[in-house]
């Protein structure tokens, strides 16, 4: 039986030409970001989070209940990145988790980050106030259940762009 996390690189590994678009796959690379994987204290708590709080849908389930993968992005299409979450009841890890200094946030980009800041807020969650930063991107940092930084960004609109 092939593990979830191989089955999540050849799935990597098979999508790659499709995500590099016309440029053949010698020249793309046969690998793609699929996402981090995180390690969550409650599948169902972390869930709730990205998907009621930041929008995001959840992409696919697999796993027992005792290691469970769930896969999440902002759109259905599981070609492209997004997160995983790991809950695993079988490891032998403290009730919290450690973060260390080398992991220090992820960077997710949405639109109206006002609305997704409101929203946060609004269910409880730990979210700062948006700020402008340079060359027109707005940002906010937000905290998830778990304690993972996330900075929010908002894109300047493009020149032409409505």
């Amino acid at each position: 039986m092939i593990g979830a996390r191989a089955f999540l690189l050849a799935a990597a590994l098979i999508s790659a030409p499709a995500l590099a678009g016309d440029t053949p796959a010698s020249e793309a690379g046969a690998v793609a970001v699929m996402g981090p994987m995180i390690n969550v204290g409650s599948r169902d708590r972390s869930v709730a989070f990205y998907t009621k709080g930041l929008s995001m849908v959840v992409q696919m389930d697999m796993g027992s209940d005792k290691r469970h993968e769930t896969m999440l992005g902002f759109a259905a299409d599981r070609t492209r990145p997004g997160i995983i979450l790991l809950s695993d009841l079988t490891a032998k890890a403290p009730a919290s988790f450690t973060h260390g200094n080398a992991f220090e946030r992820i960077v997710l980009r949405v639109k109206n980050i006002d609305g997704v800041v409101a929203r946060l807020k609004s269910l409880g969650y730990q979210a700062g106030n948006v700020r402008d930063v340079a060359m027109g991107y707005r940002m906010a940092m937000a905290t998830d259940p778990d304690g993972y930084k996330l900075e929010l960004v908002e894109s300047p609109p493009h020149k032409g762009m409505k």
